[in-house]
């Protein structure tokens, strides 16, 4: 796939007759041609999410952990997707977010950043007192974590919202580590490799895709009324 999925040329999509048709159009029809053609691609890339392909047809790379398979990767991108600009001559499918076009970019093209233990320690400090998430208590649920709660007389599992009542971010943060050195032998790695593969769900698969597309498009503005 091009290295640029979304630089679509309508004309080179279009027979010779149908370019010089499409230079006797008035800019509002060429504006709405570009339109409904950047709609296409949009409601094609949502399909694929739906899906869970990328552009050339293969699955997306499974998720690794405890979200695997949980809820469909991509989906929060494809309904934010609209068209953000377009004019007689150009059209432009993304993100108005300038922080979701960079999830965007680095879902797209993939990314492999080392992490280090230092940086994790500065980014997840929090003011004292915080109470643990959600995912932390239903975390420490599956790690095993017991605990001697009030009328009971030996340990118990508590549930994730007696967890969220008694213990602190900073606490839940420290057993889910203790707990998982008691589970699985440590390493003791100061730095990793994080890798996010590529999900490619926006595009089109190939030079006929677009041209089928186009003419589609173009043939029901010809046929519009005016």
């Amino acid at each position: 796939m091009a290295a640029n999925p979304l630089d679509l040329d309508v004309r080179g999509a279009l027979s010779v007759d149908a370019q010089l048709a499409l230079l006797e159009l008035p800019p509002q029809l060429r504006r709405r041609l570009l339109n409904n053609v950047t709609k296409r691609v949009r409601s094609m890339g949502r399909k694929r999410v739906r899906e869970q392909k990328n552009v050339d047809g293969t699955p997306f790379a499974e998720r690794k952990g405890s979200a695997k398979g949980k809820k469909k990767m991509e989906a929060g991108l494809a309904k934010l997707l609209q068209v953000t600009r377009v004019s007689s001559d150009e059209a432009e499918l993304g993100w108005k977010n300038a922080l979701t076009r960079w999830v965007a970019s680095q879902q797209h093209n993939g990314v492999s950043e080392r992490r280090t233990a230092a940086q994790m320690r500065r980014w997840n400090k929090v003011p004292p007192g915080i109470a643990c998430t959600e995912k932390q208590a239903k975390r420490l649920r599956r790690l095993g974590f017991r605990t001697r709660q009030k009328g009971k007389k030996t340990l118990t599992r508590p549930s994730v919202a007696w967890i969220q009542e008694h213990v602190n971010y900073a606490k839940a943060g420290l057993l889910i580590r203790i707990l998982n050195d008691e589970r699985t032998e440590s390493s003791g790695a100061q730095s990793w490799d994080i890798t996010l593969p590529k999900r490619q769900f926006l595009g089109v698969s190939s030079g006929n895709e677009t041209s089928d597309l186009v003419n589609q498009v173009f043939q029901q503005i010809l046929n519009s009324p005016r």
